[in-house]
């Protein structure tokens, strides 16, 4: 059967599938636009997500001995997918050819030809442990980064004391390197100042406001599998009590729904919060049995406060700045001015079809935690210490995908979620979840499936389904439904939400691809009337609809179309968003350059409206911006490769308010309507 499998392949399969496959800056905005942009996040650094994709594409994964977790690097692959191809490894054997890829239901022609640039077939199972072979061996890869808005931001002029607010200039610096031996060996270090930023100067006389390194190492002895130093990042569970890798909520991705990874993962990104500082390393004890341990300790930018009335000596902080910006007094006094320590572990048994875990985090700041009075945080975490404890299962059986998570906090605080995914017919994908988070489960790093940014206060269920009647058709949905027993913000009584995603993809090979989403969402907030002494709390409702078109004009010209509008409701008003935009790109054959430019309209009423966009960027930064008011947007994209290891990129950008005074608000407020950015970077491959 498996010469059978190889003969029609060579026939059918080798076709330009295999020839033309996406590259890696295509797959990149594929993945994002339908996770980021469904989900609201405006901004986003994807180095640490992608970058891994990068080193893929000449040190490429051996598809016969990846892992669950290995496969989850491609976050275009759904579980279920991943699923397929190890299900299929189990009952086949392993694969001889790529081409048999097209043979598994799950996998469409798009998908393959997303996969095929990173894996191979190999029964290669040896992992190097001659350093001065990798280090001769490594690829390296150097980014300088330069940033700058045009117009003059407030906070860079004399208030009305004659004090300037921002202690640096308006300038962005960035440089990252980063050395990989395959996954054997990886090193690299980051420095970077945001705008307002002291540099070399103030509160940075030694440079950068933001440093990191990280050394990753596989087998450096033969009981350790990895082992990671400096700054690093891991993952548990489902994220009921961490979870630091990428990890999407709700999108038109609607069988993604669940949380994988390695439990170590060397950190080389800007977000100067979301990793540990310290040491992690995973031990091999048994084939079928690893555990992973891990110290943290590092600075972090908390509200320093005083209790004068009882204790003059008591100091504790009342809220973390997440932001990583130093710029004024106020955020230089908070930097690193609380230390967070960490232990962790977890603990993996794993057999063919079953994966169980456990999972164990304690935190101990340096000055106890003490939240602020208002009623939804009532039942949150306060104090010094804590720590979390969980259980996690995976269970794979022919085409059923069981998993979940139970937790605990130390205050006896439980959190679940649990998730079942079903390949119902090779032309159809159902996914359910369920989540019950207690009022008073206590967690601060948490990444799980939710409608609520950590998982407390919440009991709701998903459904999604994606059907795919041919290779040219796909439907995907989704339902949820929540509901919070308790306030939440801007939520003074217990409330809950429906939330609802439509999206049907045409595709013709090579030439054209069209979408149409619609989502809707309803959910509970205060109403604000002013004349109410007790806020009263109301439905609000929230229509999206987006339509867009991608045409490949030839083989150097796309063109792309797309329109959206927005209708918000709350107490009987209605307001209105939309945008028109239109999108150029160019790439010749066989030149060095490359360019694509956007041109977009738009009209929002409110907020609450905003409409979420995606743009192309620099490589490995995508912007999400939001748009508000009236007016237009333009940006301009080049790219242009200098020499065989030396590519140097620029983006222009610009938009303009029609029925504003001024950009902004704030210290980063604009006297007048418009605002202008220029982006420059070199990236050196060697």
């Amino acid at each position: 059967m498996r010469h059978w499998i190889l003969v029609w392949g060579l026939i059918f399969a080798y076709q330009p599938l295999f020839a033309q496959t996406d590259s890696l800056d295509i797959i990149m905005e594929k993945v994002i636009e339908a996770f980021i942009e469904t989900t609201e996040t405006e901004d986003f650094d994807f180095n640490t997500a992608f970058e891994n994709l990068s080193i893929l594409t000449v040190s490429k994964l051996n598809i016969n001995k990846a892992t669950e977790n290995d496969l989850k690097q491609f976050f275009f692959l759904s579980p279920i997918q991943i699923n397929d191809i190890l299900n299929y490894r189990i009952a086949h054997g392993k694969f001889i050819e790529l081409y048999e890829l097209q043979v598994i239901p799950s996998l469409d022609v798009a998908t393959i030809k997303m996969l095929v640039p990173f894996v191979t077939v190999s029964d290669a199972t040896t992992i190097r442990t001659d350093y001065k072979y990798l280090i001769e061996n490594a690829q390296h890869q150097l980014f300088l980064k330069y940033k700058r808005v045009l117009q003059t931001r407030r906070g860079y002029l004399p208030n009305a004391n004659g004090e300037i607010p921002y202690e640096g200039n308006q300038d962005h610096y960035y440089i990252r390197y980063r050395m990989d031996a395959g996954n054997d060996l990886k090193a690299g270090f980051t420095m970077e100042k945001d705008p307002g930023e002291g540099f070399f100067s103030g509160n940075n006389p030694r440079g950068f406001d933001f440093y990191s390194a990280f050394l990753y190492v596989q087998r450096p002895i033969k009981f350790i599998k990895a082992l990671s130093i400096g700054d690093f990042t891991t993952s548990m569970g489902q994220g009921l009590i961490l979870f630091n890798d990428f990890a999407p909520g709700k999108s038109a991705f609607v069988m993604n729904i669940k949380r994988g990874g390695r439990a170590l993962r060397p950190y080389s990104s800007v977000n100067e919060t979301s990793f540990f500082r310290g040491v992690g390393a995973t031990f091999e004890l048994k084939d079928n049995l690893e555990a992973t341990v891990f110290y943290s300790s590092k600075g972090i930018a908390g509200t320093i406060q005083s209790d004068t009335l009882e204790d003059d000596n008591f100091e504790f902080f009342s809220s973390l700045n997440l932001s990583g910006f130093h710029r004024t007094q106020s955020e230089i006094a908070r930097k690193n001015s609380v230390t967070q320590r960490n232990i962790g572990a977890k603990v993996i048994w794993n057999q063919e079809r079953l994966r169980l875990g456990f999972n164990a985090l304690h935190y101990d700041f340096s000055i106890p935690l003490v939240r602020s009075a208002e009623g939804y945080r009532l039942f949150q975490f306060s104090g010094q210490r804590l720590t979390n404890l969980s259980v996690d299962y995976n269970y794979r059986y022919q085409n059923m995908n069981f998993f979940g998570e139970i937790a605990r906090s130390d205050n006896g605080g439980m959190a679940q979620t649990h998730g079942l995914l079903i390949g119902l017919d090779k032309k159809m994908d159902l996914a359910i979840n369920y989540r019950k988070f207690d009022v008073d489960y206590h967690v601060l790093e948490a990444n799980a499936f939710a409608e609520s940014t950590l998982p407390a206060n919440e009991e709701g269920m998903y459904l999604g389904l994606e059907v795919r009647p041919n290779n040219r058709w796909k439907i995907a949905s989704y339902v949820d439904f929540w509901k919070n027993p308790w306030l939440r913000f801007r939520v003074d009584a217990p409330g809950g939400g429906r939330e609802a995603l439509l999206r049907v993809d045409y595709t013709e090979r090579r030439k054209l691809n069209v979408y149409m989403q619609y989502r809707f969402e309803q959910k509970s907030q205060n109403t604000s009337d002013p004349d109410r002494r007790i806020d009263a709390v109301e439905d609000i409702t929230l229509h999206r609809l987006r339509f867009q078109a991608n045409f490949k004009i030839n083989k150097e010209f796309e063109w792309r179309s797309r329109i959206e509008g927005s209708l918000f409701i709350k107490e009987g008003a209605r307001s209105y968003g939309t945008i028109l935009a239109q999108d150029l790109f160019y790439k010749p054959e066989g030149k060095s350059y490359s360019m694509n430019a956007r041109y977009a309209i738009f009209d929002v009423d409110r907020f609450e409206n905003r409409i979420y966009t995606f743009e192309s960027d620099l490589l490995y930064e995508f912007a999400i911006p939001f748009f508000q008011h009236r007016g237009s947007r333009f940006y301009v994209n080049f790219r242009k490769r200098l020499s065989r290891t030396i590519t140097w990129e620029s983006r222009f950008s610009t938009t303009f308010l029609s029925n504003q005074d001024v950009f902004g608000s704030g210290n980063e407020q604009i006297a007048g309507p418009s605002r202008s950015e220029l982006k420059t970077q070199i990236r050196m491959r060697f």
